[in-house]
């Protein structure tokens, strides 16, 4: 009796140890996929609890493979939370030059995630290559127009020179005076080329301790975060970056 009893406890004990096994094993993906999928309305709730949401965010990817998934769910959180304006840097361009994979991941990412959301959002996806390259959901006024921009090294130090050549062009024609080319006078043409306001922050993903090229003179005054990388990347990742933000007083020099 004794013995069926101890066999039968043993049993047990080596089930429950299977079952914490699996456990804890499965734990690490199921609490990244909670946080993958945040609903909309802790979402708001985040956004409301921020200390300042930034305008314009930038995200530099410095590695080798790009996951358009990863990169989807950052644009729609951003979207969410109520950012008008995301750029997205490869040096190469390869993210640019996919953009279409990058649209149905959106597309995807924003049906999880703003579906339960009234109001429409028009997603324009632009690149120097071609200012709208997005699916337009025209004919409705209750829409909230968010840009994200495709950029790579083309759209960096280039554009300063261009923007060079535009101010000496004018002040050659007499349209303008040496005397006028001062930072928040350049600074309006720079945005005139983009249609973009200065990033507010940059996320840096990746082992590179470089922006390689990103925006060299719009991020002057931006602040810089970094992670490890973007793959995998949880909702909760992402918030930690704007609270860091909202939590970063900026001197502008002083």
């Amino acid at each position: 009796m004794l013995k069926e009893f101890v066999l039968t406890l043993v049993h047990y004990v080596l089930c429950l140890g299977v079952f914490l096994r699996q456990t804890v094993t499965n734990f690490p993906n199921s609490f990244g996929s909670f946080f993958k999928k945040a609903p909309l309305g802790r979402i708001r709730s985040d956004a409301r609890n921020l200390k300042k949401l930034p305008l314009h965010v930038g995200l530099v990817i410095v590695e080798n493979e790009y996951s358009y998934r990863d990169i989807a769910n950052v644009i729609i959180w951003s979207v969410a939370l109520g950012i008008s304006y995301i750029s997205v840097y490869d040096i190469n361009g390869e993210i640019k030059r996919n953009y279409i994979l990058l649209q149905k991941e959106i597309q995807t990412s924003k049906e999880e995630i703003l579906a339960s959301e009234k109001l429409k959002y028009d997603i324009e996806i632009l690149s120097s290559n071609s200012r709208d390259k997005s699916r337009r959901d025209g004919g409705c006024s209750n829409i909230k127009q968010v840009k994200v921009n495709l950029l790579c090294e083309e759209d960096g130090k280039p554009s300063i020179i261009k923007v060079t050549k535009q101010l000496c062009r004018l002040v050659q024609a007499s349209q303008y005076r040496i005397e006028d080319i001062v930072p928040n006078n350049v600074d309006s043409f720079f945005q005139d080329l983009t249609k973009f306001p200065d990033p507010d922050v940059v996320i840096k993903f990746g082992p590179v301790d470089s922006l390689l090229g990103f925006l060299p003179w719009q991020i002057r005054l931006t602040g810089i975060l970094s992670f490890p990388s973007h793959k995998q990347i949880t909702y909760k990742t992402f918030l930690s970056t704007l609270v860091s933000y909202g939590h970063t007083e900026q001197r502008h020099g002083k």
